[in-house]
């Protein structure tokens, strides 16, 4: 049925005119503002949003850039009475395979709505669809405030909101889609609607979970707390070369069953190109007092680590370093995941010691593997029934980020990939796969991503809010 949906939306793409005269179908009822190019002008970089991986990305016939809600209203309608299939982007940060199928599509870039708005009296942060999670850190440290966010500045915030959203405050606040307090969404009608706990409560159940599947939220408003630890942030590196790294995993390990909420370990696979090493790097974050931070510090000092970094940061400059790398463009991310309770040490050498192998006879390989370990505590507190997000009892979330920029690996690295995900999910103390939505492959059966708890509920909502499939190209809810 999944394949079937994609062909249908391949005809749709092909059915249209060969080329539209998108000023003439567009231009007269969107505001004056809204930029318009089609891919063979010299403009159509500056209107599409930017694409951040070369791997399996979508194709644009058009872009166009609104300014107002009424102007993405009227896109959506225009579109969809056209039969063009369309695409609503911001930074381009989806590194899923499916993205590939959407051809010669509009692209509808959200850049321009980026307002950021505090009301630190009542808690609240009201933000445009088009705002990265770098744009919010100024103006919430000057009010005192803060939210938990992924890691990397340049993701855009609704788009990760509405997959799950994990980070380094997560275990103190949850995931972002628990901060979200309502949306006003434009529909497949190119009707523009509030979703809420209190308003149009079953679309606000299914867009924290699967939202992409369901419409553009192009504003969104937030809880935000009061700074932990006057916004300071313990900050520690720790390396280990490949052939002394098991008592690291074996730290790592002793976190599978309980971690602190204000503690984060992230342990990361990569290679030294220079000195042609492999090593393991585990990042220590704490969100509190170098005090408090230090007897977890010295657990892992006292293993003996090659080199030792430590610093104290703000939130900001936290997730400022963790983009080191990860918002660079131009590369073909080629991403694989997977959720995970436990961490074994005798898997993870292995896996070290296979990423070492394949490192060396793929020298213009760049990826990394690396083990996002959160406390699962705030989440578990959110009634699962109450989002369709799935997997709050998620440990770990372990990501192949494959770096690479020759198209020729993209076998050698999916073999890897794929051989490695299935040791890890042998060893991952889960019978059945539980897969993030936002580091999915595109591989992955469906229950595997939204739960098949949660599905015959999705698929309900679907046919009610999108039944011509306008929404949804990364991991369509198929029916």
């Amino acid at each position: 049925m999944l394949s079937q949906l994609f062909q249908v939306l391949a005809l749709a793409s092909l059915s249209i005119a060969a080329n539209p005269n998108y000023e003439d179908l567009f231009k007269p009822f969107v505001s004056p503002g809204t930029e318009i190019a089609t891919v063979s002008e010299p403009d159509f970089a500056e209107v599409a949003s930017p694409r951040w991986s070369t791997w399996q990305p979508p194709t644009f016939q058009a872009a166009i850039k609104p300014v107002t809600e009424a102007d993405v209203q009227a896109i959506v309608r225009i579109a969809s009475r056209n039969k063009i299939p369309f695409l609503a982007t911001l930074n381009g940060h989806g590194s899923n395979k499916n993205y590939a199928r959407v051809q010669n599509a509009l692209n509808i870039n959200l850049e321009n709505f980026n307002s950021v708005v505090v009301d630190a009296v009542n808690n609240r942060l009201t933000i445009g669809g088009g705002v990265t999670f770098g744009q919010i850190s100024e103006p919430l440290e000057k009010a005192g405030k803060e939210i938990q966010t992924g890691n990397a500045v340049c993701v855009g915030m609704v788009g990760a909101t509405i997959g799950g959203g994990i980070g380094t405050l997560q275990g103190l606040h949850g995931l972002v889609l628990d901060a979200l307090v309502s949306v006003k969404l434009v529909t497949a009608k190119g009707d523009l609607v509030v979703a809420s706990k209190l308003v149009n409560s079953d679309l606000f159940w299914a867009i924290r979970g699967a939202g992409a599947n369901f419409g553009i939220i192009v504003s969104a408003t937030y809880e935000v707390y009061d700074q932990t630890s006057k916004g300071e942030v313990i900050l520690a590196s720790f390396g280990f070369p490949l052939s002394a790294s098991r008592s690291a995993w074996e730290f790592v390990h002793s976190y599978d069953e309980h971690i602190p909420a204000p503690l984060v370990v992230i342990p990361a696979i990569r290679y030294n190109h220079t000195t042609q090493e492999t090593s393991l790097n585990v990042a220590v974050v704490y969100y509190g007092t170098m005090a408090e931070a230090q007897p977890y510090l010295d657990q892992v000092a006292a293993l003996n680590p090659i080199s030792t970094a430590v610093q104290t940061v703000t939130n900001s400059e936290l997730h400022e370093i963790f983009s080191m790398g990860a918002c660079d463009r131009g590369g073909r991310h080629n991403g694989y995941t997977l959720g995970m309770k436990k961490t074994d040490p005798d898997t993870m050498e292995e896996i070290m010691q296979e990423m070492n192998d394949f490192y060396e006879t793929h020298p213009n390989y760049n990826g990394s593997v690396s083990i996002q370990r959160y406390s699962n505590e705030a989440a578990m507190k959110v009634p699962d029934n109450e989002t369709s997000y799935p997997w709050r009892d998620i440990n770990s979330y372990l990501l192949f980020d494959n770096v690479y920029a020759d198209a020729a690996l993209d076998a050698d690295v999916d073999d890897l990939s794929r051989s490695l995900r299935d040791k890890l999910q042998a060893a991952s103390g889960y019978e059945d796969p539980q897969i993030y939505l936002n580091y999915a492959h595109g591989d992955e059966p469906l229950n595997q991503v939204y739960g098949a708890s949660k599905l015959p509920k999705l698929r309900t909502l679907k046919k009610k809010w999108d039944p011509d499939h306008s929404f949804g190209f990364n991991f369509p809810i198929d029916y």
